[in-house]
């Protein structure tokens, strides 16, 4: 059993979804210019779990959640230093849950996975990137307009989610959805589409391939073998299902 991961990854999930992408430049700010970065920060953080109930998400480590049949929709909200405190960026992701539980059988996690609660889909360190579907940045005039601003992000959102849902509820739909993303992360989650659907060929077939263009990308463990990148955990795991 693979026990090398963590329970909680807040900087690298937010990472994945771009929170931290807004930051370049960070370091030119005025003392000023960083105070107000940080105070509306705390604002965000102060409020998320209210503002984010009023419309109907969960937040846990700082992420706003709601569930649709199957598919996880997680929202971050954040001050972007390179803003100097006058606006608040806001991303929202999905993925649907089942490749999350295909990816810890695979990286032989899934007898922990299931003893956890539903928020480890969140919090874990180790399972697949969930997809953007909308990020934007909304000006706040002023630290108190905060809770104004994430309302309206929530309330946009809401809106997003549900036009999203609308056409995207299946695994069949979420791969056809990131089937041409070139970014690595889509790139597994397409491998792990494949597996939730049965097509243990045509999975070991693209791990094949991604083992050959690039054998330690995302995933790996070191072993009395040597390194074992994701994509040798998916080929062993396919061969015992066929």
């Amino acid at each position: 059993m693979n026990d090398d991961f963590g329970t909680t990854a807040s900087q690298g999930r937010k990472a994945r979804t771009g929170h931290f992408g807004a930051g370049q430049g960070g370091n030119s700010m005025t003392r000023q210019e960083q105070k107000a970065v940080k105070e509306l920060s705390a604002m965000i953080s102060k409020n998320l779990k209210v503002v984010a109930g009023e419309h109907g998400f969960k937040v846990v480590s700082d992420c706003a959640y709601k569930v649709l049949g199957d598919f996880l929709y997680e929202v971050f909200l954040s001050a972007p230093p390179v803003r100097r405190g006058t606006a608040i960026r806001a991303v929202v992701s999905t993925k649907p849950c089942v490749i999350d539980n295909v990816f810890w059988d695979v990286y032989e996690m899934g007898e922990v996975a299931r003893k956890k609660p539903f928020s480890f889909h969140i919090t874990a360190a180790h399972s697949p990137s969930a997809h953007i579907i909308k990020e934007m940045e909304l000006p706040v005039p002023t630290v108190d307009a905060a809770t104004l601003v994430m309302n309206e992000a929530f309330c946009r959102f809401n809106k997003s989610i549900q036009d999203h849902h609308s056409q995207c509820s299946t695994v069949s739909d979420f791969k056809a959805e990131i089937l041409h993303d070139t970014a690595p992360t889509a790139r597994l989650n397409v491998v792990l589409c494949e597996i939730a659907e049965g097509n243990f060929r045509q999975a070991m077939l693209l791990a094949e391939k991604e083992l050959e263009n690039e054998p330690y990308g995302l995933f790996n463990t070191v072993t009395d073998g040597g390194i074992k990148s994701i994509y040798d955990y998916v080929k062993e795991f396919c061969q015992e299902k066929q």
